[in-house]
């Protein structure tokens, strides 16, 4: 009788063994995808390589990166029919210059300024990559919400658009984001 025992837990233990095999199995095949194009041409490699060229297939399908040759204000926004709200506190986000919370369409949008495109592809995407994957762990795309940039109140980031010199975080999915960068001309 104990030896029936010990084989009805076996399948619940073969899962726990079956999802460390798995989790070890993706993590050696990610650290063995790396090639000699990661690195830069003298050979040392280049930690500041866009973070757009290594997100995942999920984070491909809420981001997009636009506009590379543009430099926007707060101005461009807000003539483009985004309706300002609050400003917040940049010590929240690194790099950043100014961060406005505000919308378009019906959709919360937050901006976030930097000082060019290349900042804001880098840093600010992983910032955003950051700011939307808690989203990710508690639901998936239409899961749970998330904050901000130290905001209080619940905002349901899902998706970010780079476009120039900002970073949009968008409520729900990307095409709000798109939306707005097309009024302003990205």
């Amino acid at each position: 009788m104990s030896h029936v025992i010990k084989f009805s837990s076996l399948p619940k233990h073969s899962r726990w063994l079956l999802l460390a095999l798995l989790v070890g199995a993706l993590s050696l095949a990610m650290a063995c995808g790396s090639s000699d194009s990661d690195s830069d041409s003298d050979g040392t490699g280049d930690a500041a390589a866009p973070a757009a060229d290594a997100a995942d297939d999920a984070l491909a399908e809420v981001s997009r990166v636009l506009s590379p040759d543009k430099t926007l204000t707060f101005e461009d926004y807000v003539a483009a029919g985004w309706k300002k709200s609050k400003q917040f506190d940049t010590d929240t986000v690194p790099e950043a210059t100014d961060i406005w919370y505000g919308f378009f369409n019906a959709k919360d949008i937050e901006v976030r300024f930097y000082d060019s495109h290349e900042v804001a592809k880098t840093a600010g995407f992983d910032n955003a990559a950051e700011a939307i994957d808690q989203s990710f762990r508690e639901g998936g795309q239409f899961g749970s919400s998330n904050r901000g940039a130290g905001s209080s109140a619940v905002t349901k980031y899902k998706a970010f658009a780079v476009v120039g010199n900002t970073v949009m975080l968008c409520e729900q999915s990307v095409d709000s984001c798109i939306a707005l960068a097309d009024v302003i001309g990205g």
